[in-house]
């Protein structure tokens, strides 16, 4: 068995096992723990809101004298100050991603030293319950759905009769049975959201990300029936699905609503692994979802995801989906081809229904985003570049281009293991830009290319296209250019991490791979016909910058580059051009490169500097200096004022609250002064 840390030697009886499985104590104080996220992979475009962990503690929190829950992606002091604070005597651990696999491990070894036990559960902890089990830190593995496993767990069970549970015992690991998952999903309490410290963000839900925007998650629903080769999902819920009560949802909603109250606008995820799986079950959720909205004040707006054929074949749902405020919708695509569809079981998919479900959905309303695998069997070099013309074709809201990377404990890892397929056998090591099973025609740096290319390639034409198609759909209003900026946070997350330690793999690549795909001749005719202008608000910039023509070149060698040129004055943008090479008559000339890797600010600062050195330029700089700065002195005064406006909207709900209160006890205290004072005593 291939062990992702050093095999652990033979160690001392824990107190789990030096005690006798049929006397335990029962855990009285529960720490749950979020790891932070460590592995670059699809996960860095959002942030991962721990409801897992928070629908844990309130399954547990009568049995238990305390539980807290701590999300150390967020949290600034470490997993330490909690444990000597708390002093817990079980600490859980959540390990759902790939991302977390190493970071989890030594959150282990902190609770461990503390003296607490070690639990961890999860997705990837189930599908590697043996190594989790075996880890010289870990006490307890909780394979599959958690709730009633831990409740046991906390509560003092016996080991051997909690179903669902590993555990290492008399040197080996220890698997009882699987526990059967649960099937009224209205028994489980709500998710304990009201004790969070922070607030989410998720650029990669919304299209309209600004500071008014609240965002959480709700899960109406849990399970999936596909088969897809590469997705942990079949084991964790055996290929079933079960859904929630729209009732107990909406009731789920309006708590969710509450605790935003005041903020102008709510972002929901809808975090089912697979929504609408039971078509009739989703239009009657959706049919409760418009009748909600009919009654609530908040601008209420969900992010989901669906397959496919759920969409294609149900007009009528994508329409209610819709209505419902499902604007902003996810489909699983992977792949046009019906050969890449059967490689990994994508079964019921195919090009001509992931086009009618891109038109149904755009017809109704909403933006679509999807994913498109690279590295498949029989894929080559022509066929990865052309899903991105794919994409574009079907005119979508956002897509990103990640290689196929079965997860451990999915059909196609346990078949490429079985295989002697796995060019990489250390799953800590996973990136969702590396390929990790062979390949019968690319090679493992021919992927690795690919992937930068594509996900360059999407971006070439800056996603104007998107956002003026937009502007048409929501009544011309314009968006405010800081926010259309904001949308880059994902490339700009990539292009950092190619600088980075994490990122040595794509070091070995040629500097031009990077900006290879990016010259496109259609973004000039595009803007120099619409006027970006027209559809994103920027005239405060354009008029602090002036006229201008302002060059943006990456260069890769002496030779090569490519280069954004932006003409301006101040009444527009005249227009903006991706070519290659470099333009004449430049006002303002930004020159980065890149052979050397990704500079630094301060170095990228210094060559910008040398490139302008006359008294023209320079003053042409601090325009276009003043301009940027100006959007970002915009977007921190409306964040400030909307936290204001937020803040005096919780002061003035909190004292009609009061008020209301008041005035329902009012009439009882008169009814009970006057009704005692009706009885005298003789």
């Amino acid at each position: 068995m291939y062990f992702p840390w050093k095999a652990p030697p033979k160690r001392a009886p824990g107190r789990n096992e030096a005690a006798s499985l049929e006397s335990r104590s029962p855990f009285r104080n529960v720490l749950l723990v979020n790891p932070p996220m460590e592995a670059f992979g699809a996960e860095f475009l959002m942030d991962d809101v721990p409801i897992r962990i928070e629908y844990l503690a309130a399954y547990i929190r009568d049995r238990v004298e305390q539980v807290d829950v701590i999300d150390l992606t967020k949290e600034k002091r470490p997993l330490t100050h909690y444990l000597e604070k708390q002093k817990p005597d079980l600490v859980g651990i959540s390990v759902n991603y790939m991302s977390v696999h190493r970071t989890a491990q030594e959150l282990a070894g902190i609770a461990k030293r503390h003296g607490a036990q070690v639990v961890v559960g999860g997705y990837q902890a189930t599908a590697l319950a043996e190594l989790f089990a075996a880890h010289p830190d870990v006490d307890y593995v909780v394979r599959g759905e958690g709730e009633e496993t831990l409740l046991e767990l906390v509560r003092g069970r016996p080991l051997h009769e909690i179903k669902g549970l590993s555990y290492f015992q008399d040197g080996e690991v220890i698997h009882t049975a699987d526990r059967p998952l649960i099937e009224d999903l209205d028994s489980i309490p709500f998710p304990e959201r009201n004790r969070r410290r922070s607030a989410y963000t998720s650029p990669f839900m919304d299209l309209e990300s600004d500071t008014t925007t609240a965002y959480d998650i709700l899960i109406t629903s849990r399970g999936c029936w596909g088969k897809c080769t590469f997705c942990v999902e079949p084991l964790m819920s055996r290929g079933k699905q079960r859904y929630r009560r729209p009732e107990n949802v909406i009731q789920e909603l309006e708590e969710i609503v509450r605790l935003h109250e005041g903020k102008k606008r709510l972002r929901v995820s809808i975090s089912d692994p697979n929504f609408g799986g039971d078509p009739k079950v989703a239009e009657e959720l959706c049919d409760h979802l418009i009748a909600f909205q009919a009654r609530c004040k908040t601008n209420l707006r969900f992010f989901t995801s669906v397959r496919t054929n759920t969409i294609a074949n149900n007009k009528r749902l994508a329409e209610k989906m819709v209505r419902s405020g499902m604007d902003y919708v996810f489909v699983g695509m992977e792949s046009p081809r019906k050969r890449d569809l059967k490689a990994i079981s994508k079964l019921g998919g195919s090009r001509e229904k992931q086009e009618r479900a891109a038109k149904y959905l755009k017809d109704s309303g909403a933006a679509v985003m999807s994913n498109f695998l690279l590295g498949l069997p029989g894929q080559t070099e022509e066929d990865i570049l052309s899903l991105v013309d794919y994409a574009k074709e079907l005119d979508l809201a956002d897509a990103y281009f990640s290689v196929m990377t079965p997860l451990p404990g999915s059909k196609m890892y346990e078949e490429a293991k079985k295989n002697d397929q796995l060019l990489e056998k250390d799953f800590t090591k996973y990136r969702l830009w590396d390929m990790v099973v062979k390949h019968d025609k690319l090679s493992r740096k021919q992927v690795r290319e690919l992937c930068v290319r594509c996900n360059a390639k999407w971006y070439n034409d800056l996603l104007l296209r998107q956002e003026h198609s937009r502007w048409k759909t929501n009544g011309k209003t314009k968006k405010k250019l800081y926010v259309y900026a904001g949308k880059f946070k994902a490339l700009l997350d990539f292009v950092s991490v190619i600088g980075g330690s994490a990122g040595e793999k794509l070091h070995a690549l040629e500097p031009s791979m990077f900006v290879k795909d990016m010259p496109n001749p259609w973004l000039g005719a595009f803007t120099r016909m619409n006027g970006v202008h027209h559809f994103l608000e920027m005239r405060r910039f354009l008029w602090i910058l002036g006229e201008q023509k302002i060059q943006l070149s990456l260069k890769t060698g002496p030779e090569d580059s490519v280069s954004w040129v932006m003409k301006t004055n101040k009444g527009g943008l005249e227009y903006l051009d991706a070519i290659n090479g470099t333009a004449d008559d430049i006002s303002i000339a930004i020159n980065i490169p890149l052979d050397n890797g990704s500079p630094s600010p301060k170095q990228i600062l210094g060559r910008v500097l040398r490139d302008n050195r006359d008294i023209r330029s320079r003053f042409n700089l601090t325009r276009l200096a003043a301009a940027a700065g100006s959007e970002v002195l915009a977007c921190y005064v409306d964040r400030a004022i909307e936290n204001v406006r937020y803040r005096a909207r919780r002061i003035a709900i909190g004292s009609k609250d009061r008020i209301g209160r008041a005035y329902w006890k009012l009439p009882k205290i008169r009814l009970a002064l006057k009704s005692s004072s009706a009885v005298q005593p003789e």
